[in-house]
């Protein structure tokens, strides 16, 4: 009883330890730079946010009430920015996490910066009380077809306020999905022979996919074609993408290029490999 409680008590006043290990990307928009970390411990998520003419490590930290799982093998964290709303697939390890709701949306705006009194089992709760914007189709669609999870992979990401774009693989068979506010469509299941997380970006309103092997394929109609003249020229997972929303550019940088004493926009002109 004394553990319980105390384990109890420990989560109501933990703080994250904020990692530095960036979770897919770093979105710019009017001059300041996003990005997500998870804390290994806790899972939970937080947002990085500040000026891409100042350091990273200068960066607000904004405690966010989702978070992903550890489950081999791992899928990085799936979350998107548009306009003032944060969108993110909440697969986070909680006996009360209903993974048929985990697509989740919020303001930023509304979002705290973590202290003692925003705190990891507040986050834990919010994450598994917030409603979902959209029904988890893709994850239904995929668990009806098996109960083997195999190569299972997804991302999600906003076109606009009305459009948000899931592309989810198990069994080496990958779909593509678009909630329109109202609905889900989607197409037909494609052969997919990578056993490795992807992520989706928008350019000039198309959508793309980077596969873990670096290769870039345009999406539409619910379809996929490589793109043969972009290559990320690494393994995804050694890189982070750079969406720049205030001059549409997409960049990749190395992970062990970035420093986080020194200003972003400075290091994306040293560093960063565009690709659009």
């Amino acid at each position: 009883m004394r553990y319980f409680i105390y384990i109890f008590v420990f989560l109501i006043t933990a703080v994250v330890t904020v990692a530095q290990n960036i979770e897919r990307k770093i979105v710019i928009e009017n001059n300041q730079f996003y990005y997500t970390s998870i804390d290994e411990e806790f899972q939970i998520a937080t947002l990085h946010t500040g000026k891409i003419s100042e350091s990273l490590k200068s960066a607000r930290l904004l405690a966010l009430p989702a978070g992903r799982n550890y489950a081999e093998p791992v899928n990085p964290f799936s979350w998107d920015l548009h306009n003032d709303n944060f969108y993110c697939v909440n697969f986070i390890l909680h006996p009360l996490n209903d993974r048929n709701e985990a697509l989740k949306r919020f303001p930023v705006s509304t979002l705290k910066t973590w202290s003692n009194e925003v705190n990891v089992m507040d986050m834990l709760m919010k994450s598994v009380d917030r409603n979902m914007f959209a029904p988890n189709n893709p994850y239904q669609y995929i668990v009806s077809k098996s109960n083997i999870f195999n190569c299972f992979f997804y991302d999600g990401i906003a076109l606009n306020d009305s459009s948000y774009f899931v592309a989810i693989c198990n069994n080496n068979l990958i779909s593509i999905w678009n909630y329109n506010g109202k609905k889900w469509e989607h197409g037909s299941d494609m052969e997919f022979p990578y056993c490795n997380y992807f992520s989706l970006f928008i350019h000039n309103e198309n959508l793309y996919l980077i596969s873990g092997e670096g290769n870039i394929f345009s999406v539409k109609d619910y379809s996929m074609a490589l793109v043969n003249d972009k290559s990320v020229g690494d393994a995804l997972s050694d890189c982070v993408i750079i969406e720049n929303r205030d001059d549409n550019s997409i960049s990749v940088m190395k992970n062990n290029n970035i420093d986080f004493n020194r200003a972003l926009d400075e290091q994306i002109i040293n560093k960063a490999i565009k690709i659009f």
